[in-house]
């Protein structure tokens, strides 16, 4: 539309109206549907709830993890409706933190698993190590449910 393009200043009202409209609902469910198949709910919940919350968890579920998390800072899978980018911004944070700490707390055993092995010589800070780990995986996992929610009710999936 070249008017909108002739009067910047109705450009924000536009995307307003186009939001309102549903006009940018099938970009945004496309969105939805990349990521989902990247790692729907029930992945992430095995991933958060299960193998990294036993602090034990094999290597391919961290490449998902990154790969989910890379997705959804692209310039391409950037949602429209304002909420819903929120939400993922937000959680490609709570990801990003939690596999920079699993980076930090977790090696790599013979067999190829990632194997939580805190400070084993002071037993403060493994404590500490164990309390960070449960909060950004409360947090992540809380991210998670936030962004699936949101985008339930404004996308109508």
């Amino acid at each position: 539309m070249d008017w909108i393009n002739a009067l910047p200043s109705v450009r924000p009202l536009w995307k307003w109206v186009k939001s309102r409209m549903h006009l940018n609902r099938e970009h945004d469910v496309a969105i939805f549907q990349k990521l989902d198949a990247i790692a729907d709910e029930s992945r992430v919940d095995e991933i958060l709830n299960r193998s990294i919350y036993t602090r034990h968890f094999h290597f391919e579920e961290h490449d998902v993890l990154r790969q989910f998390i890379n997705a959804l800072h692209r310039i391409e899978n950037q949602y429209l409706e304002s909420v819903i980018h929120l939400r993922a911004e937000q959680l490609a944070g709570e990801m990003g933190e939690l596999l920079s700490f699993v980076g930090q707390t977790f090696w790599v055993d013979p067999a190829g698993h990632l194997t939580f092995r805190p400070d084993p010589i002071d037993p403060v800070v493994c404590d500490a190590e164990r309390k960070q780990l449960d909060e950004k995986l409360e947090k992540a996992w809380d991210a998670y449910k936030t962004y699936r929610k949101v985008v339930n009710e404004r996308l109508m999936i």
